[in-house]
């Protein structure tokens, strides 16, 4: 292990799988989940992520074409690290017999009748949306349901463009990027490219304030104290400066977050583009923004048979605030949860329980949710198709009774309450410290 570390720091990309080394130098930069994934576990163990992130096809006919050497077994020593290594290795065993079990009993394979009852709400929403604004009476209310079914079809069609990026639908990577950009970018107007890259990032590197995207919010979101410290961010190359306007919001953030979330979409749109014109790594460019520009066309098109600009005003804005809740849902699972760094020794399955919380709810109500609620099922199997994850949800519980590992999970109602009460936590210590500057800062004006 102590080679590997000397070669990475001469500049190898080195990564560890199954007790074998890799050498990736010539392939990062043609990784389908970008070059961060790969370096993110440079020189460590990725046993667990990789066989977690990948199809069964890579792992068999990809991986050998890099392979280098076997690695050298040291003894385990715990001494001066942050966790038991021992008790690492028992919960990553215990993961990946918990990996196999899921595979024999079928849950790793998708179930097209789910996907089609999907797209028949999809599709039904659509209609609904194109005939009221097409044909139906020119007033508000008429115009405003037209904009919720706007909404609901975004809503639900972002859980499918989700599954696609993880390959979950097809298990093609081909098939599963078309399906991918013609929902998120053709139908929703979004970047899949973007989404993918930071996605990505975010499953393995969960929470870690210099290094997950999606908790990298300034001005508008900290998370965590640690962002007052002007971080360095890792996937945006550059520091988050915990600025006078990130004091001021951040203050009063529990009050914001709702408000915040409403106009949500609309940051995705801005960081779609900005990845699809600035980013090297974007394989689809051309496809992606002629998907942009799609969607902008058909949207375009569609508001403008409403009746005034007021009219339009008000359905562009209905149809966006109203998939605030599926920003609710995606943070929901990460902002009320630990973000400390347990080190590069911490199992892979110990950080995503570690991080992620479930929300429960009924079975029938799995639909609105996207079944991903599970988030944490789904953190530690991302390619298990989400419509199996509330089968996974025994099997995860036994896990961590055997391990020793707490799994966090909720009602919608309380998830909430935790997420407000953490952002409030923050808040506060920045509100403190306002308050102590203006108290030195009053003092020494009276000194003066």
């Amino acid at each position: 292990m102590s080679e590997v570390r000397t070669r990475v720091q001469n500049g190898e990309i080195l990564i560890i799988y199954k007790a074998q080394v890799y050498k990736l130098n010539k392939w990062i930069k043609y990784h389908p989940g970008g070059e961060l994934a790969v370096r993110h576990m440079l020189g460590k163990d990725a046993t667990d992520v990789v066989q977690a992130m990948h199809p069964e096809w890579v792992l068999t006919k990809k991986m050998k074409h890099f392979y280098v050497g076997d690695l050298v077994e040291e003894p385990l020593m715990s001494a001066g690290r942050t966790v038991d290594l021992k008790a690492q290795q028992r919960i990553s065993e215990s993961y990946k017999r918990l990996d196999t079990k899921i595979r024999s009993l079928g849950l790793y394979e998708t179930n097209y009748r789910c996907y089609a009852w999907e797209a028949i709400r999809c599709t039904i929403a659509f209609a609904i949306m194109v005939g009221l604004i097409l044909w139906g009476p020119k007033t508000y209310w008429n115009y405003l349901i037209a904009a919720l079914a706007n909404a609901f079809v975004w809503h639900q069609s972002a859980f499918c463009a989700h599954d696609a990026g993880h390959n979950e639908i097809t298990q093609n990577m081909k098939y599963d990027s078309v399906i991918g950009i013609l929902l998120g970018n053709y139908l929703g107007g979004l970047s899949i490219g973007w989404w993918k890259k930071s996605h990505n990032v975010h499953h393995i590197i969960t929470n870690h304030p210099e290094h997950d995207p999606d908790i990298q919010l300034l001005p508008f979101f900290a998370v965590t104290s640690q962002f007052f410290n002007n971080l360095f961010s890792t996937y945006h190359n550059k520091i988050l400066e915990f600025d006078g306007a990130s004091k001021v919001l951040i203050s009063v953030q529990h009050y914001l977050y709702y408000p915040i979330l409403c106009f949500g979409r609309f940051n995705l749109y801005v960081q779609g583009l900005i990845f699809l014109i600035t980013d090297e790594h974007a394989p689809l460019r051309k496809w992606e923004l002629l998907g942009l520009a799609f969607f902008c066309s058909w949207y375009s098109y569609l508001v403008s048979f409403l009746p005034s600009w007021g009219m339009i005003f008000m359905y562009i804005m209905v149809s966006h605030v109203f998939t605030m809740m599926l920003h609710v849902q995606i943070t929901l699972s990460h902002y009320g949860m630990s973000t400390d760094d347990h080190g590069p020794d911490e199992s892979f399955a110990s950080r995503q329980l570690r991080t992620t919380m479930d929300v429960d709810c009924p079975a029938w109500f799995d639909w609105f949710h996207g079944g991903l609620q599970f988030q944490t099922i789904h953190h530690l199997f991302p390619r298990v198709p989400r419509h199996n994850l509330r089968r996974v949800q025994p099997l995860v519980q036994e896990f961590c009774d055997e391990v020793d590992l707490e799994y966090h999970h909720h009602g919608f109602i309380k998830g909430n309450g935790i997420v407000i009460g953490s952002l409030r936590d923050v808040a506060n210590q920045v509100s403190f410290i306002m308050k102590v500057a203006a108290h030195e800062a009053r003092g020494h004006l009276h000194v003066e």
